[in-house]
């Protein structure tokens, strides 16, 4: 019996952040203003990437690069 959509998606998700996991990587959950997302979005479609993450990575990097200097 083929599997329901709902369950194949929870399946890959779950792979997903085994393998986020594997790789070193944290989740972290935050809520930004909406201005805040829309800029994200914005830079998101500029520079061709597929989510928010590796922007918000790079400025939270960045802000701890230039509070230690």
């Amino acid at each position: 019996m083929a599997k329901r959509p709902t369950e194949k998606i929870r399946i890959s998700v779950a792979e997903h952040r085994a393998r986020q996991r594997a790789a070193g990587q944290v989740s972290v959950t935050v809520f930004l203003s909406a201005e805040t997302v829309e800029e994200l979005d914005r830079m998101k479609k500029e520079r061709g990437v597929s989510s928010r993450a590796p922007l918000i990575e790079e400025a939270v990097r960045f802000y701890i690069e230039n509070i230690r200097a």
